[in-house]
């Protein structure tokens, strides 16, 4: 619909599977006022992504070579017809009324986030969900960071902002990029607990410790590009057994047995060292996603 007032933007890469789940998923949702369209940007996938695509019909399909998430959202919203722009990613699954909710909730501010919810859960995929590596960032000074797996934006704001940083060609800090441009732009920022999309959390450690690598290697690109958030301080000492306390009392307040909960600790040490690397090599050059 090339009059829709709500365009959805999907960034993809070699996920054709989750892709044709996500995109059945959406053809489901019910339609906000106005309408939708959904955009998909393959970046430069090597799997069947063109053919699943084929199988949705009204469903744009934009190709480009590989350059990274950033580049792949911003190709998608400059391409976008809607005066609301909701990015999702290839590995998430919305909930019915997702954008009739995220729309509504979004109401005269800039940019909303949905909520984010594991698909499966699992003691793996519930401590991502603890450690909030899907989730918005919010503080007592409001919104730190919008997560891309769920939120919407006004074009306006991000014609205003220029979109994602491109220097960002990871997976990992462009979000936050945006939110923190869009915050000391002055700009209305919020979350909604309703709206939601189900993620497909990592279940493998692997994996996990490979967002954490991925998530210390944008920490210094984001400090750097935004150094008045205050990002670079250290607000609290990690090495001591305080923390640790702490972070054992924070999983047991969120309904963990004892034993997960130590597991959970663990897991956390063992991360923060994969984010400290990722600090240390964030100067060199890596693969995107």
């Amino acid at each position: 619909m090339t009059d829709a007032s709500v365009s959805v933007v999907v960034p993809t890469f070699n996920r054709a599977g989750s892709l044709d789940r996500l995109l059945h998923a959406i053809a489901c949702c019910e339609q906000p006022s106005g309408g939708f369209d959904v955009i998909v940007v393959d970046d430069g996938s090597t799997d069947q992504t063109a053919e699943v695509v084929e199988r949705h019909p009204g469903v744009r399909y934009l190709r480009q070579q590989n350059s990274g998430p950033a580049t792949a959202r911003n190709r998608g919203w400059r391409s976008a017809q809607g005066d609301v722009v909701v990015f999702t990613d290839d590995d998430t699954l919305p909930d019915r009324r997702w954008l009739v909710e995220l729309v509504e909730d979004l109401g005269s501010m800039d940019a909303v986030g949905g909520q984010v919810r594991p698909l499966v859960p699992g003691y793996l995929a519930d401590f991502v969900q603890l450690e909030q590596h899907v989730s918005h960032g919010v503080d007592d000074d409001g919104v730190r960071y919008l997560v891309t797996a769920n939120c919407a934006w006004r074009r306006r704001a991000l014609e205003e902002l220029e979109g994602f940083d491109e220097g960002f060609s990871d997976a990992s800090g462009e979000d936050t990029d945006l939110t923190l441009r869009a915050r000391a732009a002055g700009l209305s920022l919020g979350v909604t607990p309703r709206a939601a999309v189900a993620h497909d959390n990592r279940t493998s450690l692997r994996g996990l410790m490979r967002t954490y690598f991925k998530h210390g290697r944008s920490r210094r690109a984001v400090v750097v590009a935004n150094p008045s958030a205050g990002w670079g301080a250290r607000r609290r000492s990690m090495l001591g057994p305080a923390y640790w306390l702490r972070r054992y009392r924070y999983y047991r307040a969120a309904g963990v047995s004892r034993a997960r909960a130590l597991g959970y600790v663990a897991l956390r040490l063992i991360g923060l060292t994969a984010y400290a690397a990722g600090i240390v090599v964030s100067r060199g050059r890596h693969n995107r996603w």
